[in-house]
């Protein structure tokens, strides 16, 4: 067995319409105590943009660090895209991701490898941690943690995101033996992770803060318009998929999971969605109708609220 600090991870960088936190994302891995790495930042801004031009003058920094190398895109492909080219790039037999607005903590790599070190079994595929999302003033708005761990298929297709890119450690050859990232609009992350477990492969975790997303960064953001709903009803069609998996009762708990993210997408779009959102509703009353009530209470609080607010 190799020794752990002989492995080499590889971390890949995708960076977009905003580069304000790009080096404190580089850095990060760069304090990382793992410290076999290469790190690849590849730039997905469009050739001659003014993010592209600010984006190299950052990379400048780094020529003398023979651990990073810097990617130009010819033009732009998209999360999922980037990532892609950054795999392909990559040379580590387990590959990390990092969004360029979040942070690692120092042990993260460490931290994960071990357990990949420690496993029995060898379908072990993605190990991911808990993340914390800070707000403004550095104040932590709430910590994610999952505990699902083994072939779990149904919890994490029930639980929408069981963890997205930054929280992961995978390894390369399984990731790219179920065709590395689909090219869709979002549920990137939701997304491989299902062809990981529809394939037998497992996940793991580790049990502790080891990253954190900043919701403080500029630059162009997810929205909740048309794209949102199309990957969500995409993963939908894909998830549907391995229902002959399931026991009845967990499909009807996963029909009332995607009801409840499609009635949130649907009525962010106003007059567009209303028919939509009236239909997620009824599917809703029909599969549980006490899980509906406390839903959609909840929901109309929240939106009291937040007009309060305004």
């Amino acid at each position: 067995m190799s020794r752990r600090e002989d492995i080499l991870v590889s971390v890949v960088i995708p960076t977009y319409s905003r580069n304000d936190m790009l080096e404190i994302a580089i850095n990060c891995i760069l304090k990382q105590t793992h410290q076999n790495l290469d790190i690849i930042v590849v730039d997905d801004n469009p050739p001659e943009s003014e993010f592209r031009l600010s984006t190299q003058k950052i990379m400048e920094k780094y020529t003398s660090d023979d651990r990073i190398r810097y990617i130009q895109n010819p033009k732009n492909l998209g999360g999922s895209g980037a990532r892609n080219v950054g795999i392909e790039a990559s040379k580590g037999e387990y590959i990390a991701f990092l969004d360029d607005d979040d942070v690692y903590y120092p042990e993260k790599i460490e931290k994960q490898l071990q357990v990949f070190l420690d496993s029995n079994s060898d379908k072990l595929a993605l190990v991911y941690c808990d993340v914390e999302h800070v707000g403004k003033n550095n104040h932590v708005d709430c910590i994610i943690r999952k505990r699902h761990k083994g072939n779990c298929l149904y919890e994490a297709i029930e639980d929408d995101c069981l963890a997205s890119t930054s929280m992961w450690l995978v390894k390369k050859s399984l990731l790219e033996s179920v065709g590395n990232f689909s090219i869709v609009p979002c549920k990137q992350d939701s997304t491989v992770i299902l062809k990981l477990l529809k394939k037998g492969y497992e996940v793991d975790f580790v049990p502790e803060v080891l990253c954190s997303y900043r919701n403080v960064s500029s630059g162009v953001r997810i929205s909740l318009g048309p794209k949102k709903v199309e990957g969500e009803l995409l993963f939908y069609d894909a998830c549907c998929k391995v229902y002959d998996r399931m026991t009845p009762r967990q499909i009807r708990y996963i029909e009332f999971s995607f009801a409840k993210r499609l009635y949130i997408l649907y009525s962010h779009r106003k007059q567009a969605g209303k028919e939509n959102m009236i239909a997620e509703r009824k599917k809703m009353w029909r599969l549980r109708p006490v899980a509906a009530a406390a839903f959609l209470t909840r929901r109309k609080l929240h939106v009291w609220k937040h007009r309060k607010k305004r």
